[in-house]
């Protein structure tokens, strides 16, 4: 399997959270500051546990739309054994690493999560008995050492400055941040207990919701090249990548939007959604001048109730994906402006 070079790459996070914030107001909102803190803010484990730390957000009388998270992890100790996306209240992810992107997070301790709310989230409707302010679920595992040289340590997982939360408000305003980190302390005794993340996983056999392809052509992005977007949601355990396969060609990982390497326009395109359990689900897209022959069905008689849900669903899908599009065009342009005024400088 090949991986492709995706070449629409954004390296700047502040801009993609920026936009992501006007592409995603609706409602004004006039309000103080969110809290963006871990749960449990302070836990007690042994040698050998698996456990997971939970990363929430309170908007505090705010409504908010876009989140930035950025943490970090004591490496050295810890190991981060995956990353639990399928109750979070992001929609739309802009940055999310990949299950294969574990060893390397590993590696650096480092953490980043982005993404944004259509429509807003102005926190936990009264009255709900549950937390619905999950981000995401991350899973760490203390590897087992000889007890007898162990000591008791002291950890923590915090998060970083540089994350940032922004209001529902049509502005891109940044939220006043209060950050919670988790505490961890890790006895010097044996453990191993249930690992939730990997049972989570085994039972997971539900596969990504269905969703559509859309073809683009726009001049200030891939040169004007044709390109598809997609995305969709998966509340088991989350998105893990999508993968295209063009006419015959490989299945390659893919980001949205994606170059066609078919300019032609003469091979259907299947998009796959692979979830972090592995279940998939598959979109694909006729082209015209690859789409079969329609065969005229036997009259039926009319389902209006039928045809009323479906339009529903499909308006639903392709107002979400019409968000993605304006997003990834006005990123392009503003960056395309800093470019022009740098080399002016």
């Amino acid at each position: 399997m090949k991986i492709s070079n995706f070449k629409f790459q954004i390296s700047n996070l502040k801009l993609k959270v920026f936009i992501l914030g006007l592409v995603f107001s609706f409602l004004p909102v006039f309000v103080l500051g969110s809290s963006l803190y871990l749960d449990p803010k302070e836990g007690e484990y042994k040698l050998g546990d698996h456990f997971g730390i939970k990363i929430r957000i309170d908007p505090e009388g705010e409504c908010i739309n876009t989140i930035s998270v950025n943490l970090s992890f004591p490496n050295d100790i810890l190991v981060l054994e995956g990353i639990d996306t399928g109750e979070s209240i992001i929609t739309i992810w802009v940055d999310k690493p990949f299950s294969f992107d574990i060893k390397k997070l590993n590696e650096t301790g480092k953490i980043s999560l982005a993404g944004g709310i259509p429509g807003g989230y102005c926190g936990r409707i009264p009255g709900d008995p549950g937390l619905t302010n999950l981000i995401a679920e991350l899973r760490f595992f203390i590897p087992s050492m000889i007890v007898g040289e162990a000591k008791e340590q002291d950890v923590e997982i915090k998060i970083l400055e540089t994350s940032q939360v922004f209001l529902n408000d049509g502005k891109g305003t940044r939220a006043k941040l209060n950050l919670q980190n988790s505490k961890i302390k890790i006895l010097p005794t044996a453990g191993g207990g249930l690992n939730e993340w990997r049972e989570k996983l085994l039972n997971d056999t539900t596969p990504p919701e269905p969703f559509e392809v859309q073809i683009q052509r726009d001049p200030a992005i891939f040169e004007g090249k044709y390109f598809i977007v997609f995305f969709t949601t998966d509340k088991e355990t989350g998105i893990d990548y999508y993968m295209v396969k063009e006419g015959e060609r490989e299945w390659k990982i893919a980001k949205s939007p994606y170059l066609l390497e078919n300019q032609n326009l003469d091979e259907e395109i299947k998009v796959k959604a692979v979830d972090r359990a592995g279940n998939e689900t598959i979109a694909t897209l006729y082209l015209e001048k690859a789409k079969p022959k329609e065969i005229t069905p036997p009259k039926k008689e009319i389902n209006w109730k039928k045809i009323v849900q479906v339009s529903v669903i499909s308006v639903l899908s392709i107002t979400s994906i019409s968000f993605v599009f304006f997003l990834i065009r006005k990123k392009l342009l503003i960056k395309k402006k800093k470019n022009n005024k740098e080399q002016l400088r």
